[in-house]
């Protein structure tokens, strides 16, 4: 009986090395007894605890009963009658099991039927998720919509809608998308408008709206006429059902069990959350870094199921007399999905616990304005803290959904023809990951948003601690000293780079090469975090396979840069200039 949290022996490590003391202090309000909730964790242990009960049951939900539908879910799909959306059965019945263990309103405060974790467990169970059922995601993954209203809406607001959310009984969907405005959401055109009672209405359409049919809309749209900016638009909630059609269901290569719906709202009528004109700027930015996580978690947990297939299908199948797994060409696959994978987990719950952290931060500060005479220190902290996120964010969605693809593919391959396939389940895998580099901001996007901070060595004080580190545990672990020293030289070539791009000062070249620069920053923090997981690590066993596949990532990350290097440094992407030519 297969337990998706149990016998994924990295993610019980992340896990193990968690150090959420003082995320779990701020959402807990130092362990101060709540008169009103009987079930108020009392210290950081039972919290610990109570998080790994919780991946436990999901783990056990989602080998057991989620993940035998997958096929099915995938085969039936939505359907879509008369203007009504209907989910597969399998679908379903997974939502009623989530509901019923109290996994929907994972995120959710207490007080409103919540179970109140933090965002770095919120993650894992995603990534639980998303291996088991990855179109169930996006009805799982949409708490964002209650949090939203917990942090932002009035005290009415809360308890009119997060209660249902958190029971399971409403599903929620953040609606961003029109035909005109994708990734640039300051184009949004759906207009919002006050009657003489005040009252706000939305007119307009909305496109490829995941779970567009739900219950509860979160949707930005545009409150202000004569402002065509980003301070032209609010947010609202409204009423699945009430004057919003659902006009059409898309027909997607992948996700087939979670609905992307066109929707047009005639008149309908919806609430403001929070201030006017502070829509985008606050409010869905402040969701947008969980929102890329969340995405990153997904295709993580879809990258590890294809793995796990893979790894199964070459111990078994024999090709020249011999199991695949023992011919070199399959063993370097999988040993390389398993370095990304690796890399990809430990990153990303990196950078996670900068999201609690900054969340906890402010939520504190607000509370404590008046009170805390340390009020301007910690301001300070928390504008340290959203540097790194800024960096963070776009990041680590790119980077885990450009390899949860490679990931894919790579496992199909081990399949060979049967990969092809849909019986084998993994041909499923291929198309639902295809979509992680697309929604919530495409890879090109994400890099966009991430070269300013990485030209500007935003996290120059973690390399120098990392080189220090090096240098005062060499004698206990040569090993990992001898990995830093290399991540040292890849960082040598990237501050070469670097220096490069400011003397050239050509902000159209350094664009046209961001990916290239971004990859190569990127990859000298993950190399850190793979080897300070190492330095935790009790078991021999583990720190040896953990060392093996960190120097594999390294010396590729080296490798990768020198490469990066020469093509920056010979100018080869200057025929962008000549675009008109060579794309006429």
């Amino acid at each position: 009986m297969p337990n998706f949290f149990v016998d994924n022996i990295d993610m019980r490590l992340i896990f193990e090395q968690l150090n959420l003391s003082i995320i779990v202090e701020y959402l807990e309000n130092n362990f101060q007894t709540d008169k009103d909730h009987i079930d108020v964790l009392k210290n950081y242990e039972e919290a610990m605890e109570y998080y790994r009960d919780s991946l436990e049951l999901m783990g056990d939900i989602c080998g057991n009963q989620i993940a035998p539908r997958r096929l099915s879910v995938d085969a039936e799909g939505t359907q879509f009658h008369e203007g009504e959306v209907f989910y597969a059965r399998g679908t379903e019945q997974s939502r009623r099991q989530l509901s019923e263990a109290g996994f929907m309103g994972a995120i959710l405060p207490r007080e409103y039927g919540g179970a109140h974790i933090p965002s770095t467990i919120y993650m894992m169970l995603i990534e639980l998720v998303s291996r088991a059922d990855a179109s169930l995601m996006t009805m799982f993954g949409y708490q964002d919509v209650g949090e939203l209203i917990a942090r932002f809406g009035t005290q009415q607001q809360k308890k009119s809608y997060i209660p249902r959310l958190a029971s399971g009984e409403d599903i929620g969907a953040i609606v961003l998308t029109e035909p005109a405005a994708g990734s640039d959401l300051q184009a949004i055109r759906l207009k919002a408008y006050q009657n003489d009672e005040g009252q706000w209405f939305l007119k307009g359409t909305k496109q490829f709206i995941s779970n567009g049919c739900g219950d509860v809309l979160m949707v930005l749209a545009r409150s202000e006429e004569n402002s065509q900016n980003i301070f032209g638009l609010s947010l609202f909630i409204c009423r699945g059902g009430n004057r919003v059609k659902v006009n059409r269901v898309e027909e997607k290569m992948g996700l087939h069990g979670s609905p992307t719906c066109e929707l047009f709202f005639d008149d309908a009528p919806v609430e403001l959350i929070g201030k006017r004109r502070m829509g985008l700027t606050k409010y869905i930015l402040e969701s947008l870094s969980q929102a890329r996580f969340s995405v990153a978690a997904q295709a993580l947990g879809i990258a590890q199921g294809a793995y796990e297939s893979a790894l199964d299908y070459a111990k078994q199948r024999v090709q020249f007399g011999k199991l695949i797994i023992d011919i070199p060409a399959v063993a370097n696959m999988l040993i390389q999905m398993q370095t990304e994978l690796d890399a990809c987990r430990n990153l990303l719950y990196f950078a996670v616990y900068f999201q609690d952290l900054k969340v906890q931060m402010e939520n504190y500060i607000d509370d404590h304005k008046a009170t805390d005479p340390e009020i301007k220190s910690r301001q300070k902290e928390l504008r340290k803290v959203q540097v790194k996120l800024n960096l963070l964010s776009p990041m680590v969605k790119y980077f885990v959904t450009e390899a949860a693809n490679r990931i894919c593919l790579s496992a199909q391959q081990v399949y060979g023809g049967m990969g092809y396939i849909k019986e084998t389940g993994m041909e499923q895998y291929v198309r639902d990951v295809r979509i992680t580099t697309i929604y919530e901001g495409t890879s090109q996007v994400q890099v966009s948003a991430s070269i300013k901070s990485v030209v500007a060595d935003v996290l120059t004080d973690f390399f120098e601690q990392h080189e220090n580190n090096s240098e005062q545990q060499g004698s206990h672990y040569s090993q990992i000293t001898e990995l830093r020293q290399i991540i040292n030289h890849t960082r040598e070539i990237f501050l070469e780079i670097k220096e490069y791009f400011s003397n050239k000062n050509d902000e159209q070249y350094l664009l046209s090469n961001a990916q290239s620069v971004v990859d190569c920053y990127t990859n000298m923090i993950t190399g850190h975090i793979m080897l300070d997981a190492i330095v935790e690590f009790s078991e021999e066993i583990h720190r040896k396979r953990k060392i093996l596949l960190a120097k594999r990532h390294i010396l590729q990350s080296l490798a990768q840069a020198k490469a990066i290097r020469s093509v920056i440094l010979n100018d080869v992407f200057l025929d962008l200039d000549n675009k008109d030519i060579l794309l006429a």
